[in-house]
């Protein structure tokens, strides 16, 4: 079954694999077609996203890269004076800003789901199989 929403996937902790395929138990299938949209002083920029699979599921799913920023300030606590404790309160913000942003482009709904979850209490396939059972899909 293929998921047609593209899944934004936030873990608290900001510490993003490199690939989710990475991850035990999810495949990458592939790539979702091209999306050009007109953004930050670039005409028709381009979006692909990986397509993913785990689970008898099949979805399209990303991480937002810049979230690494966060987490790289955190981990030099010495020079930055930013705790972990402050990367998960601002990775919450994160995630509730990024809502904002999409809800207020109404060409975006239904096409994206935001995934904030806590990695430290649950894994990743876990997270996407209880949003999917939730029926917000």
């Amino acid at each position: 079954m293929l998921n047609k929403k593209l899944f934004i996937v936030i873990p608290a902790s900001g510490n993003l694999p490199g690939k989710l395929n990475e991850l035990e138990g999810v495949a990458n299938e592939g790539q979702s077609d091209k999306l050009e949209i007109d953004r930050a002083g670039c005409a028709k920029r381009s979006y692909v996203n990986n397509v993913y699979s785990f689970h008898g599921r099949t979805l399209v799913a990303d991480m937002p890269a810049n979230l690494s920023t966060l987490t790289d300030m955190a981990a030099d606590e010495e020079m930055s004076d930013f705790t972990r404790e402050e990367l998960k309160m601002e990775v919450t913000k994160f995630g509730i800003q990024l809502a904002n942003i999409l809800n207020s482009r109404t060409e975006l709904n239904g096409t994206y789901e935001i995934l904030l979850y806590d990695d430290s209490s649950q894994d990743l396939a876990a997270a996407i199989l209880d949003r999917l059972a939730e029926g917000t899909n």
